[in-house]
C-alpha cells in the first residue's frame, strides 16, 4: 500500500497537484472526531489533497482490514468535498461479464447493480460501491479510475471529463 500510495503522490505533484499523503493509522490516532475533523480542515485550507489507503490494522480483538472505502467515507462525511476519487487497479466499473465501462450510476442504479463475489478482504466492488453510493447521497462526485492511468487519474481529480465511471446522486 505504501508503495502504492507514493506512485499516486508522485502523479499527482507531477500534475502540479499539491497531496499529503498520510498513513489511515494517522487519523485513528486522533483525539475524537473533531480533532480528526479540524487536522484534515487544516489540509484542506493550506490548498493540500488529502492522501491515503486503506491497510491491515491492530484492534482490541485482533487485527482487522481498515478499509480504504470506509475511510472515504468517513472523510466524506466529515469534509464533505465536491469529489471523492478512488484509484483502483481498474479502469472504473464494468457491466457484469463485460470489459465495458459503465461511465455513469446513481446511488439507486448501485443498488441494483450486480457484482461478483468479493475475493477479498478489503469487500471488493461491491463495499465500494455501496459505499460510492453512500457518498454521492451526501452531494459528493465520486470517481473510479485507474491509479495506472496517471493522466486519467489526474483529469479526475481535476474534475474535468475522464475515462472511468463516474456516481452522482
Amino acid at each position: 500500500m505504501y508503495d502504492l500510495d507514493q506512485l499516486l503522490y508522485k502523479t499527482m505533484v507531477e500534475f502540479k497537484l499539491s497531496p499529503y499523503p498520510f498513513a489511515p493509522f494517522d487519523l485513528l490516532t486522533k483525539v475524537g472526531r473533531k480533532s480528526a475533523a479540524s487536522w484534515l480542515r487544516s489540509l484542506l485550507k493550506a490548498n493540500l489533497t488529502p492522501l491515503t489507503f486503506g491497510d491491515v490494522t491492530v484492534f482490541p480483538n485482533g487485527f482487522r482490514v481498515l478499509s480504504g472505502d470506509t475511510i472515504m467515507y468517513e472523510l466524506a462525511r466529515i469534509l464533505r468535498p465536491e469529489r471523492c476519487v478512488f484509484a483502483m487497479d481498474v479502469d472504473g466499473v464494468y457491466e457484469l461479464n463485460t470489459r465495458v465501462i459503465v461511465p455513469e450510476l446513481s446511488p439507486s442504479k448501485i443498488r441494483r447493480t450486480k457484482v461478483p463475489q468479493a475475493d477479498d478482504a478489503s469487500g471488493g466492488m461491491r463495499l465500494k460501491l455501496d459505499t460510492a453510493a453512500r457518498i454521492a447521497s451526501l452531494g459528493c462526485e465520486v470517481c473510479f479510475v485507474s491509479g495506472y492511468r496517471r493522466n486519467e487519474f489526474a483529469k479526475a481529480l481535476k474534475g474535468l471529463d475522464f475515462y472511468g465511471t463516474i456516481v452522482r446522486s
